[in-house]
This record gives structure tokens, C-alpha cells and sequence, in this order.
């Protein structure tokens, strides 16, 4: 099976919920990817052999992989990639406790999609970090990346007013 067959049944095999299997067969095109020198196509299979590593508790390895990914898509010049790998390593490093890490890389991700003009993932990623902080008690900054998910959407004007109304009563808009 050449490594592009593997990675459309890798990701079938993830659809399907069969992970362990899934990362076989994403560990088969990736390393069948780079001894074909297709960086573009191993960068993708490395960031969703990534994520799939995550999933099933490995996250040593999700972490090292996701960055390897990164790394790779920083090379290739590809900024959605860049951001897609970014977010994918600010989910992992919060669920790992170092929300620091996370905060930094969901907000990084976010300008990136933005640069691409990507509004769907950019307002996504705003909000998993306005999820983070929510769930740390930091209510007003919450607020306020929640309101850059909704701007990056062209959201709701009347919910933007809302949400805005807390941040100007403590100065923060």
C-alpha cells in the first residue's frame, strides 16, 4: 500500500474510532511520506499521527510528535498548518496542566488562522482559550477572547455589545 492510501485509511480508521489502529497505519504514511521526500504530505500525517497519540493517552509522545509537525509546516512555509499544529499543542499541553504553554500557543494559532483568513478556525481556537480561562475563574478575559471568537465570525452585534458591557464598566474596552 503506497502512503497515500495508508493515510486515507488511517484517517478512516479514525472516523471510525479505532485508534490504535489508526496510528499504525498513521505511523506507516508518515514514514512513508519522508522516504519519499513529501514533506507536504508527511507535515499532515505527522500532525494527525499527533493527535491521535493524544487521544489514546500517549502524550509524551503526542507532544513531540505535534511539535515535529510544526517544525515542519514552519519549513514548508504553510501558516494554516503552522496554526493547525499549534492548536493541536495547546490542547495537549492543557490537559497536561501547563496552561501558560496552552494560553500562548491557542493564542498564536488564532493570529495565524487569522493571517490565512481562516475565520472559522480562528473564532474555534478564541474560543477553546476563552473555554481555559473560564474554567480558571478568569471570568473578564473570558469575556474578552470570547469576544474575539465572535469578531473573527462577524458575530452577533447585539451579543457583542453584551459581552462588551462588563469590559468597559472595569476599563478593560
Amino acid at each position: 500500500m503506497n502512503p497515500g492510501e495508508q493515510y486515507a485509511q488511517a484517517k478512516k480508521l479514525y472516523e471510525e474510532g479505532q485508534l490504535q489502529e489508526a496510528v499504525q497505519a498513521f505511523e506507516h504514511a508518515r514514514a512513508g511520506y519522508l522516504a519519499q521526500q513529501d514533506t507536504v504530505n508527511a507535515a499532515h500525517a505527522t500532525n494527525d499521527l499527533g493527535v491521535v497519540y493524544y487521544l489514546v493517552g500517549r502524550r509524551d509522545e503526542a507532544l513531540r510528535v505535534l511539535q515535529e509537525a510544526l517544525t515542519m509546516f514552519e519549513q514548508l512555509g504553510d501558516v494554516t498548518g503552522q496554526a493547525k499544529a499549534l492548536g493541536n499543542l495547546a490542547r495537549v499541553h492543557e490537559r497536561q496542566g501547563d496552561r501558560d504553554t496552552a494560553e500562548k500557543n491557542y493564542q498564536r494559532a488564532a493570529e495565524l488562522f487569522r493571517q490565512a483568513g481562516d475565520k472559522g478556525l480562528e473564532a474555534d481556537t478564541w474560543r477553546a482559550l476563552s473555554q481555559m480561562q473560564l474554567q480558571q475563574g478568569r471570568w473578564l478575559e473570558a469575556l474578552s477572547t470570547y469576544d474575539r471568537a465572535l469578531a473573527a465570525k462577524g458575530g452577533s452585534g447585539a451579543l457583542r455589545a453584551f459581552l462588551r458591557l462588563p469590559l468597559r464598566l472595569t476599563g478593560i474596552r
